[in-house]
């Protein structure tokens, strides 16, 4: 075909157009949409059956947060009454009560040895003529002693250890005990001095205390420890506020120190071959009371032997604390009552019971007078 001249247009033919050309220019029909394959459909009345995702299978913790259970004790039976019975037997019969009670015995001499002078200083007031003034400074001087050493107990016991620390403890404050009959024959002074060495020594039991039941008990058994601790430490009052008087009666006023010392001395001797520092360090602990101590308590580090603590213990953080000056003041109070008792009870009822005596006389010669 010619091509066309000038001012004329070319015509609309398929070859000139281009693909994307709409069908009615080009003369091309559209073609009909593939058919889509039919699915049957369920009738209305028949339930539609809900698509559900597979069950949801239960989350595992990671790695770095499971625990292997402990085993339980030897002699447990799956049920449960057997096991609690198990675990009753287990715990009376493990390293770490003897620990306690051996804690608690400590805690009860050094009371005991402490209240061996409530009931002393009325027949010594009376021996050697001392006025109520005088005895007053015989007893306090127990407590010039006590004053500073539990918190130089305290920093001894984070540098050696408890058991250490409690060792030369009793030991020296049952050497003040049993010195003290010795020294009140020699000079005042030297009684009163064997005094202030008891203080001192028996400051470091209650941190010794704390210190042991930290690294031999877990948590969930920690306060447990401490009663049967704090049981032995009121016992001492009650035996020797109860077996002074009988013993000064059948031995002399200085019967109950000399006995008091000689049973703190055998103390020592049990507590220095049967007790160690860590439950690590014990040859006779089971397998089961280890994993459970060291699985239930935070992880302390064992005391290495020639291994020490040289941290010195922050008292300008602890002194700058408002619950710790609570604690000194509640403590304080508690204090001032319980050695007031403690101290001035047998005097003051020797003194009462010398009360309806004098009544007597005086109604005698105040009476005739009166009628």
């Amino acid at each position: 075909m010619a091509p066309p001249g000038p001012g004329q247009l070319l015509p609309l033919t398929r070859s000139l157009l281009p693909p994307s050309a709409p069908p009615f220019l080009s003369g091309r029909r559209r073609l009909p949409p593939p058919a889509r394959a039919q699915t049957s459909r369920p009738p209305p009345w028949q339930p539609r059956r809900l698509l559900c995702p597979a069950p949801l299978q239960p989350l595992r913790p990671l790695a770095r947060h499971r625990t292997r259970p402990v085993a339980a004790p030897p002699g447990a039976s799956a049920a449960g009454g057997g096991e609690a019975q198990a675990l009753a037997a287990e715990f009376m019969t493990s390293e770490r009560v003897k620990v306690a009670a051996m804690l608690g015995l400590a805690l009860a001499l050094c009371n005991a040895d402490r209240v061996v002078m409530s009931v002393a200083i009325v027949p010594l007031s009376q021996a050697y003529g001392w006025t109520p003034s005088f005895a007053g400074v015989v007893q306090s001087s127990f407590l010039w002693g006590y004053l500073v050493s539990p918190i130089i107990g305290g920093a001894l016991v984070d540098y050696y250890g408890g058991k250490r620390v409690m060792a030369y403890g009793v030991a020296l404050w049952s050497f003040a005990t049993f010195l003290s009959p010795w020294a009140a024959a020699r000079s005042l002074w030297l009684f009163i001095s064997t005094r202030i060495l008891l203080g001192v020594a028996e400051g470091v039991a209650l941190p010794c205390m704390n210190n042991m039941v930290l690294r031999w008990f877990p948590r969930t058994e920690r306060s447990s420890a401490v009663g049967i601790a704090m049981a032995g430490f009121q016992l001492g009052n009650t035996i020797g506020l109860l077996l002074s008087p009988i013993i000064m009666s059948r031995t002399g006023t200085f019967g109950p120190f000399v006995i008091f010392g000689l049973f703190g001395f055998l103390w020592v001797l049990v507590w220095i071959s049967a007790i160690t520092g860590t439950p690590g360090e014990h040859p006779q602990i089971s397998a089961y009371e280890l994993e459970y101590i060291t699985k239930g308590q935070k992880l302390v580090k064992p005391q290495v032997q020639g291994e020490r603590l040289r941290k010195i213990p922050p008292f300008r953080n602890l002194l700058s604390k408002w619950p710790t000056w609570a604690l000194i003041s509640a403590n304080a109070m508690h204090s001032w009552g319980y050695f007031v008792i403690l101290s001035w009870m047998p005097v003051y009822f020797k003194t009462v019971s010398l009360i309806p005596l004098h009544v007597s006389r005086l109604n005698k010669l105040i009476l005739p007078v009166v009628y």
